[in-house]
């Protein structure tokens, strides 16, 4: 149970906002039906909330990393400064407006939750305004209990969602059921009908097709602002590749643009979009978590992609800032005064976690797990850089010795799975065939993490054109390639580049390239007499750069190397795998399920003095 006077005391007015006027403070306090769990992804989204409250829209700017808006209502314009967010996962949500317009000079709001038993919860909402003058403090009087009677209605209606999801009936996909024609902002709605046969030609199915074209004819303008893959893959449960395929085929088809976003990496918010690779910055900026950062670290960069605005123009519509909602990966960030302490306990379960101030790259990396024996975390300047290890729902102590207040943040450590990364991109062969203009800046060399590179070359080429002649060479070679390029594709390879007479592959995973191997081998194998080629194949994992090589997306790096030189130790017919291969898991275990020998041999390394080992795999 909270009181107002026991809130006013854990949270008093500053002097700074009293000199403008007397407050005006008001508590809800709201019995739920629903846990903390479920209510909680409810609260954090508060700009939907607001929609639901029936607010007016609101517009934002973001100038030297600070929010500005803009909103009518009751036919007064309200503009107001932003004060960041605070808020901590299940328990708090805190957040303030400086008004330059409108009814007060400023506001502050807390949601605060508290369990009430095992299925119930109770929301305290707080409201505290400095009203602009003595005719606007009756206005608010005379607006709080309608203010209540919304919170009622609009959590009634939450409630009723959750208990119904509960239930198992069926999902809501969309904000609105209002005839697409009329509510957006159509151009041409009937591209995407006409599109059906083309998306068909490409081989997409009819039921992707229809499933996605009926979500972008219902969807409202926020749910389609930034169209990410992976998340309309899951809404829609259907295949990520194709839904993929399909937004990169409709781009061609002039239904989508594709951007590439670059995303902060603490507060993960978009600060630099481009619509060509060859556009991006090295480096970049955000001014709300104010840290400078390189764009060419691995998870710097996401692909989204845009109605094409011949086709329907979208317009993001705000009804509050949410920023607990577009930040959700951040469960606790608290503004500390010079000098001050703060303390709670947090509700977080196993996992890893980073805690950081605000403003610095560096961090405490927190393991939450029951086998730790600590319960509380004790953030001091002599914590240094060390792991913190703690039993989940841990207490946390900062004190801030400094002379001026620092806001610190604790975040979950893995990254964002909906993102479409760069070398998801490179890796997909219709982004290679559709969007072969695309080039990394000569500048630039992107970190795309681990890839496994493949390596094929012809054995004896010499011999064979001599032999063979060269026209009757350049027709093998040529149909060489094209069953090369087949097979890699049908095992979820891509072709990077062909250098001469070789094939250069990369795989999303080790397994894969070793089965394209196989496949390889298999047709190029001395009993097959349609062919008079014989192959050697190498394979490597390991992290790789993405670069620009004669306009192409090249990779580049230690990996591609190491796999090009095994090929000085494959013969005619065999495969060739590094160490770190052949100690895959899903590698060991195909191996050990198909019963394939593989023979060990050493790897001199002509760059250094060390030898390494390959294992090959004769076909």
């Amino acid at each position: 149970m909270i009181e107002l006077k026991q809130l006013l005391a854990k949270y008093p007015w500053e002097d700074r906002w009293t000199k403008l006027g007397k407050p005006m403070d008001f508590l809800f306090e709201f019995d739920l039906r629903v846990t903390r769990e479920e209510i909680w992804p409810f609260l954090i989204d508060t700009s939907s909330f607001n929609k639901r409250m029936e607010l007016p829209k609101f517009s934002y700017e973001e100038r030297n990393g600070v929010l500005n808006g803009k909103a009518k209502q009751i036919g007064m314009d309200l503009v107001w400064e932003e004060v960041p967010w605070e808020w901590e996962y299940l328990k708090e949500i805190a957040n303030a407006r400086i008004y330059s317009k409108g009814f007060a000079k400023y506001l502050r709001t807390y949601f605060i939750l508290e369990p009430h038993g095992e299925e119930r919860s109770k929301l305290f909402v707080y409201f505290g305004w400095i009203p602009r003058n003595i005719f606007m403090r009756l206005l608010l009087q005379f607006a709080v209990p309608t203010i209540k009677k919304d919170f009622l209605r609009t959590l009634a209606g939450i409630e009723e969602e959750i208990i119904n999801q509960k239930s198992n009936k069926p999902k809501v996909l969309f904000n609105t059921a209002i005839s697409f024609q009329n509510e957006f902002q159509w151009v041409h709605p009937e591209k995407l009908e006409e599109s059906k046969r083309k998306f068909k030609e490409v081989g997409i199915s009819e039921t992707t097709t229809n499933e996605i074209i009926e979500y972008l004819k219902r969807a409202n303008d926020n749910e389609i602002d930034r169209i990410r893959v992976k998340s309309i893959s899951q809404l829609l449960d259907l295949d990520p590749n194709e839904v993929l395929k399909f937004f990169l085929y409709g781009c061609r088809f002039g239904i989508f643009t594709l951007s590439w976003d670059v995303i902060c990496p603490h507060c993960r918010g978009v600060r630099t979009s481009v619509q060509k690779l060859g556009d991006m910055p090295p480096d970049d900026e955000c001014e709300v978590c104010e840290i400078q950062f390189n764009t060419t670290e691995q998870n710097s960069i996401e692909v989204t992609f845009h109605m094409h605005p011949s086709v329907r123009v979208v317009e993001k519509q705000f009804f509050c800032a949410a920023e607990p909602n577009t930040k959700k990966h951040i469960l606790l960030t608290k503004h500390v005064p010079a000098g001050k302490v703060f303390s709670s306990d947090l509700l977080i379960k196993n996992g890893l976690y980073r805690l950081r101030q605000k403003g610095k790259q560096k961090y405490h990396l927190v393991e939450v797990n029951e086998s730790n024996l600590d319960k509380e975390i004790v953030w001091t300047e002599e914590l240094g850089n060390q792991e913190i290890q703690v039993k989940p729902k841990p207490g946390i102590v900062f004190q801030n010795q400094s002379d001026e207040g620092i806001t610190i943040v604790l975040e979950e450590r893995k990254e964002d799975q909906n993102s479409l990364r760069p070398k998801e991109l490179f890796n997909f062969n219709e982004f290679r065939d559709l969007f072969s203009e695309e080039a990394i800046a000569t500048n630039l060399q992107l970190d795309i993490g681990v890839q496994t590179i493949l390596f094929t070359d012809i054995v004896g080429s010499t011999r064979f054109y001599e032999s063979t002649g060269d026209h009757g060479a350049f027709l093998q070679v040529r149909e060489h390639f094209v069953k090369a390029y087949t097979i890699i594709r049908e095992h979820k390879g891509t072709v990077v580049k062909t250098i001469g007479d070789a094939v250069m592959a990369s795989f999303p995973a080790p397994l894969f390239a070793f089965k394209a191997a196989e496949s390889l081998q298999g047709w190029f194998h001395n009993s097959n007499e349609a062919t008079e080629i014989r192959i050697r194949v190498s394979i490597h994992s390991g992290n790789c750069l993405a670069v620009n090589l004669d306009s192409n997306i090249d990779y580049f790096g230690n990996t591609v190397n190491y796999a090009a030189k095994m090929q000085g130790v494959t013969g005619s017919g065999e495969v060739s795998i590094s160490e770190t291969v052949f100690r895959d898991n899903s590698i060991r275990n195909y191996l050990k399920e198909k019963e394939m020998k593989l023979k060990k041999i050493d790897f001199p390394l002509s760059w250094t003095e060390r030898t390494d080992t390959v294992y090959i795999w004769k076909s």
